[in-house]
C-alpha cells in the first residue's frame, strides 16, 4: 500500500473541527432556550413590578426636567379663554418673554407651578404605558420579547413587526389615559390658575370641587379629543422609537455610537442614539397630534371658567377655533412643546432604559 496523500487528513480534520463546533452552536442556543424556557412564574412577575418602577420613574424625572416649558405650552394654548383682554391673544410674543411673565408675577418657583400633581399623574400614567406596552408586545411576539437579551441582541432573527409596535403603542396610550385621566384634568386646571384667582387650593381641594359643581362626570371633561392624542402620540412615538432603535443596532453607520454590555458582550444603543431615536419620534407625534392636544386643554377648562349654559362640545371647540383663529390657532404654543421635546422624550427613554438595564438584567 502506497503513501497516503495529506489531503484527505486535512478534509477530515476541517470536517471534523467543523462538526464541533456546529455541536457547541447548537448547545449555546439549547442552553439559553432552556434557560428562557425555565423562568419560574415568580421571576416574571418580578420583572413586571421593575418594568412598572421604570416606566414611572423615567416619566416622573421627564417632566420635572421640563415642567417650565410644559406649563408656558399650556398657558399658550389656553390663554384666549381666561384673558380679560381682548386686544392681547397671546400669552406672550416670545418664550423668553412669557417665561418672564411666569416668573414677575409668581416668583422662580412658579416655573414648576402644578408640577407636584403633573409627577402624581406621570408616575402611574408612564408605568402603566409602559407596562401595557411591553405586555402586548410580549403577547404577540411571544414571551420572550420581555428579555434584554432578545431585545436588543443584533444577532436575533425574531422581527417584531411595525404593525405590533403601532397597536401596543395604542393599547399603551388609551389605558394609561383612561386610568389616569382625572389626574391630568386636575393638573391643567391647577397649571393654568393666575396668581391670586385661584380656583382651588390643592389636589384635594380641586377634587372636591369639581365633583361637587360639575359632577362626577366633570372629572372626565375632554376626555374624547385627549383619546385623540393620545392614542396616535403613543402609537407614533413607540414605532418610530422602536424602528429607529432596531436600524440603529444593525446599521455599521452607528457603530461608534453603540455600547456593549460588559457581562453578555451584546451592543446597545448609547447615550446619544436613544437620544436621538427618542427626540425623533417624540418630535413626530408632536407635530401630529398637537391640534388635539389644544383642543382638550380647552375642554379641560370650560368647567373652572365658563358656566354650564356657556360650555361647548369638543367638535363645537373645533369650529369655533378654526373659525377665529384658522389652522395656526391649533398650533398655538407649539414652540415651547417642541423645544421640550428633546429634554423631555431623551430624558424619559434614557432613564427607562437604564433603569431596565440595571433592574432588569439583576437576577
Amino acid at each position: 500500500m502506497g503513501r497516503q496523500s495529506p489531503e484527505p487528513l486535512v478534509r477530515r480534520f476541517t470536517h471534523r473541527n467543523e462538526q464541533q463546533q456546529n455541536e457547541t452552536a447548537i448547545a449555546s442556543q439549547q442552553s439559553k432556550t432552556s434557560a428562557t424556557q425555565s423562568k419560574k412564574p415568580e421571576s416574571r412577575a418580578i420583572e413586571a413590578l421593575k418594568q412598572l418602577f421604570c416606566g414611572g420613574a423615567a416619566g416622573s424625572v421627564a417632566k420635572t426636567v421640563t415642567a417650565p416649558l410644559s406649563r408656558l405650552t399650556i398657558l399658550y394654548q389656553v390663554h384666549p379663554m381666561v384673558t380679560t383682554k381682548e386686544h392681547r391673544p397671546k400669552f406672550s410674543m416670545t418664550i423668553r418673554g412669557g417665561i418672564s411673565k411666569i416668573v414677575e408675577r409668581g416668583g422662580v418657583l412658579s416655573l414648576w407651578k402644578g408640577n407636584g400633581t403633573s409627577v402624581l399623574h406621570r408616575f402611574p400614567f408612564s408605568a402603566i404605558n409602559f407596562y401595557v406596552y411591553e405586555g402586548v408586545m410580549d403577547l404577540l411576539n411571544g414571551p420572550q420579547r420581555l428579555s434584554d437579551d432578545d431585545e436588543d441582541d443584533i444577532t436575533n432573527d425574531k422581527e417584531v413587526s411595525t404593525f405590533s409596535r403601532l397597536f401596543a403603542g395604542a393599547a399603551a396610550g388609551t389605558t394609561a389615559c383612561v386610568a389616569c385621566y382625572p389626574l391630568d384634568l386636575v393638573r391643567t386646571r391647577l397649571t393654568t390658575q393666575l396668581e391670586n384667582k385661584e380656583s382651588y387650593r390643592g389636589i384635594s381641594d380641586a377634587f372636591v370641587k369639581i365633583v361637587r359643581n360639575e359632577g362626577f362626570v366633570g372629572l372626565y371633561a375632554g376626555l374624547a379629543p385627549t383619546l385623540m392624542v393620545a392614542v396616535p402620540n403613543f402609537s407614533i412615538s413607540w414605532m418610530v422609537y422602536g424602528s429607529l432603535k432596531e436600524y440603529a443596532l444593525e446599521d455599521e453607520l452607528f457603530y461608534n455610537l453603540r455600547k456593549v454590555d460588559a457581562g453578555t458582550g451584546e451592543e446597545k444603543l448609547g447615550f446619544l442614539l436613544t437620544l436621538m431615536c427618542g427626540a425623533a419620534s417624540g418630535t413626530l407625534s408632536t407635530w401630529v397630534t398637537f391640534p388635539f392636544d389644544t383642543v382638550r386643554r380647552r375642554m379641560q377648562i370650560q368647567g373652572q371658567h365658563f358656566a354650564p349654559e356657556e360650555r361647548i362640545s369638543a367638535s363645537q371647540m373645533i369650529r369655533t377655533l378654526l373659525k377665529k383663529d384658522g389652522i395656526k390657532g391649533f398650533y398655538r404654543g407649539i414652540t415651547p412643546e417642541v423645544m421640550k421635546v428633546i429634554p423631555m422624550v431623551g430624558t424619559m427613554f434614557t432613564v427607562y432604559e437604564y433603569l431596565k438595564d440595571q433592574l432588569l438584567t439583576s437576577k
